[in-house]
């Protein structure tokens, strides 16, 4: 599943003109994995989910092998800060646990690749904002989605939505 992730990101990437690929190369957006059903406020991931960020972790690293990472970032639930953190050990690079509108400082990093870690219902906006298409949905199921958006913030913007782990 990996190869073919890769294929299609590296195809998506030469349809976009090198000089509209900036800022950032690619920004790479999942939603948590599978969630525990307590505390229902904030729960923490259950066994599948912690594979399955495991694997997100292998994912990103074909995926950004030419567009190496420089920032991951997750909202400020234990869900989307424990998918994030096989990720940030594998790569060196600390989660940064934010609140509100992540498009301008997703935008302000020149180059490389950005995760960012979210929800069903914040990540279609942050797509949107970052020059993506509109009227993503993301089912309440589904926790293999994961999208690649090569030349965030431009015209040029293209989005691959992909499925990881098992």
């Amino acid at each position: 599943m990996i190869r073919r992730a890769s294929v299609v990101v590296l195809a998506l990437l030469f349809c976009v003109p090198a000089a509209l690929a900036a800022p950032p190369g690619l920004v790479i957006l999942v939603r948590h994995a599978e969630k525990a059903a307590l505390p229902a406020d904030n729960p923490p991931l259950t066994p599948a989910g912690r594979e399955r960020a495991a694997e997100l972790a292998k994912v990103v690293e074909v995926l950004s092998a030419n567009v190496p990472l420089r920032a991951i970032f997750s909202t400020d639930y234990v869900r989307t800060i424990e998918t994030a953190k096989p990720l940030s050990q594998a790569s060196h690079v600390p989660v940064t646990v934010v609140k509100g509108d992540l498009a301008p400082r997703v935008l302000a990093l020149a180059g490389g690749t950005v995760v960012i870690v979210g929800h069903s219902n914040t990540l279609p906006p942050i797509i949107e904002a970052l020059s993506g298409p509109s009227g993503i949905v993301i089912g309440d199921a589904e926790f293999n989605r994961l999208y690649v958006l090569a030349a965030p913030g431009t015209t040029h913007a293209k989005l691959a939505a992909l499925a990881y782990g098992k």
